[in-house]
């Protein structure tokens, strides 16, 4: 069976056998997770990198993951290509943890999944600072100061989190052996007139950009019958169309509404994702 779940940032206790038992889940190694972008395992080459992935290893299931906006970029490059189900993945730990590319369609159980990650960073108000610059301590005390939110270039924001116009081909090409018509789509972010259609009465704002227009011009061409997508920190379903996931694990068909299902991973500890 195939479930969807969003943004872990680095936090996973919501993939404990406790958990997902409570939820009513009982995992085996013919089930897949799909996260949809912002997983985080790939932050730091460090004890907690390595004990995390121990730990993804001796899952009975597969991780399946697509790039969000907060990844180490960098290091995501370091594992290569391969094809694995149609489509290029890398995989972070061999059958237990796969990232799947860009503008890809894979045919997983029987269906077929057109992915899609990446998106804007909207947590830079205090913008990009560069450890190269000249005065990067100044800017850095600067914005401690004001407590805006900032990035630091290739250690906390890689310009990777948007694609380049190859990719973007790439999406379209792979799409057009598939006639534009898959089952279900995964993406981070989504189209602009849906992210504005989300934010609406928030008081959040989040500007259109080349991924999510992109994301809008395959709205109006592509056949699918189900579209996932993270990044927004909620769990709804804005239309019966679209699920924007967040904490909850929702099996792939299900059909109540994502209000309904159990959220075994949302913990007070977990609202807050620091730099991750």
């Amino acid at each position: 069976m195939i479930y969807i779940t969003g943004d872990t940032h680095g936090y996973f206790t919501r993939f404990s056998a406790k958990r997902l038992r409570k939820a009513g889940m009982e995992l085996t190694q013919e089930d897949y997770i799909i996260i949809c972008g912002d997983f985080g395992l790939c932050w730091a080459e460090d004890k907690t990198f390595e004990y995390h992935c121990k730990n993804f290893e001796e899952k009975p299931y597969t991780i399946l993951w697509v790039q969000g906006n907060h990844e180490n970029y960098d290091m995501i490059g370091e594992y290569p290509l391969e094809e694995w189900h149609g489509g290029k993945v890398r995989h972070i730990i061999r059958d237990k943890v796969i990232l799947l590319e860009r503008g890809q369609v894979f045919e997983i159980d029987g269906k077929t999944f057109f992915t899609f990650g990446g998106a804007s960073s909207h947590d830079i108000q205090g913008g990009i600072l560069d450890r190269q610059t000249v005065d990067f301590a100044e800017q850095k005390r600067r914005a401690d100061r004001n407590y805006p939110p900032y990035r630091i270039l290739q250690e906390s924001w890689w310009p990777q989190e948007l694609p380049t116009e190859g990719e973007l081909q790439e999406g379209l090409r792979n799409l057009e052996r598939y006639h534009y018509e898959v089952d279900y789509v995964i993406t981070h972010c989504c189209a602009s007139t849906l992210q504005d259609r989300i934010n609406a009465g928030t008081g959040r704002s989040c500007a259109p950009d080349l991924l999510t227009d992109y994301l809008g011009t395959l709205e109006q061409k592509l056949h699918y019958r189900h579209w996932y997508f993270g990044h927004y920190h909620r769990d709804c379903q804005p239309d019966d169309k679209h699920t924007l996931v967040y904490y909850a694990i929702l099996p792939l068909e299900q059909k109540e509404s994502v209000n309904a299902v159990p959220v075994p991973g949302q913990t007070e500890g977990e609202t807050n994702h620091g730099k991750r």
